[in-house]
């Protein structure tokens, strides 16, 4: 059965109250979610059409860009799986989306959310995955990264997911928090356990047949990187605590990105999106939402990240997520242990002037 929420007329969604990101051109609007919806990763697979996963199973669907949005029943509404946290989505096409979440579980749809799939599922408590990554047209396929050194590898869509067992553990107990793809190349984000050894991003270039690790300054990233997004197999951009990091040779060198209107990197970021106009998104804790555009031409990534304000009370939620169905049409979820999560939609103004580029 499914249930609306979120409920608005298009009417009154205009006039939402919102704010504009600085120098931007992106206005922001919030759709809060009501008690208990709390989404933690969202993709929009074609414009108008997104699908959003959280906490309790829940997994959300709209089909008006994130005007409204509803609920889908996990599983042929079963309750089975109400308990489990969804972290990750990934959607190649409208019909076609995978999802994650802890004990190991990997769920499909094939039929754009009316059934679903369990495509992988493990008793071990301590494994859970915390981010998927798909394509469309390259192989591998999808890749799902979680704690204690787990990737899951899937070959061609709708094939059988494999562990990798090639992830180079020689760094010791590791997270992986995010992965990216890029054809052939898999980057995914590495943090050590407990102290031990150091952080960075373990890169393939032959689909997950070999890793090697890459490890991120501490003097860029104090407290490690957790986030990950690319736009080619060379140019990346990552996040941690108070680090915004930008390559433009596939890991081999970084460099800070820069502030607009100076200033360090407040509060805790966690995850970063690519979107199809060669834009990064930076996301975390406390609202925190940049936007790194594409140098004109779409080159190499400039190096500045703008602030993006969204309107509400903010501080106490984290962004989870951000999918773009088009240049200046974005959607961010936001979820928090204290108060209901909140959708917030974009819309395109002026592009913002770019930074420097990397050489």
């Amino acid at each position: 059965m499914e249930k609306m929420i979120a409920r608005f007329l298009v009417a009154a969604f205009l006039f939402l109250p919102c704010c504009q990101g600085q120098t931007s051109g992106l206005v922001w609007n919030a759709l809060p979610l009501g008690s208990g919806i709390q989404p933690t990763s969202v993709s929009c697979p074609v414009s108008g059409t997104c699908f959003a996963v959280g906490e309790n199973g829940l997994i959300l669907k709209t089909i008006n860009g994130g005007v409204s949005w509803m609920t889908l029943d996990l599983v042929n509404q079963s309750s089975a799986l109400a308990n489990f946290n969804l972290t990750g989505i990934s959607c190649p096409s409208s019909e076609l989306c995978y999802m994650v979440g802890n004990q190991g579980l990997i769920l499909a749809t094939f039929d754009g959310g009316q059934t679903f799939q369990i495509e992988n599922e493990t008793v071990n408590g301590n494994m859970t995955l915390n981010a998927i990554s798909c394509q469309p047209t390259s192989t591998p396929a999808c890749v799902a990264v979680g704690n204690n050194n787990t990737v899951f590898v899937l070959e061609q869509l709708s094939g059988i997911w494999v562990q990798d067992l090639a992830v180079q553990t020689d760094i010791g107990p590791a997270n992986y928090n995010q992965v990216a793809l890029e054809q052939g190349a898999i980057f995914i984000t590495a943090m050590t356990q407990a102290g031990q050894g150091v952080d960075g991003v373990l890169v393939s270039n032959n689909g997950g047949g070999g890793f090697s690790f890459l490890p991120v300054s501490s003097t860029l990233a104090p407290q490690g990187i957790s986030g990950i997004a690319c736009q080619t197999a060379q140019q990346c951009v990552a996040d941690g605590a108070g680090a915004i990091v930008v390559t433009g040779n596939g890991g081999l060198n970084w460099i800070a990105a820069t502030v607009y209107g100076g200033g360090g990197v407040p509060g805790t970021l966690t995850g970063v999106s690519a979107t199809s106009d060669g834009s990064f998104w930076v996301y975390g804790s406390s609202g925190a939402l940049y936007q790194i555009p594409a140098v004109s031409g779409g080159v190499l990534p400039g190096e500045v990240a703008y602030p993006q304000t969204l309107p509400g009370n903010n501080i106490a939620l984290t962004v989870g997520g951000v999918s773009c169905q088009s240049a200046g049409l974005c959607v961010a979820v936001t979820y928090s242990p204290n108060v209901p999560g909140v959708v917030y939609l974009s819309s395109s103004a002026a592009s913002p002037s770019s930074g420097g580029v990397i050489q």
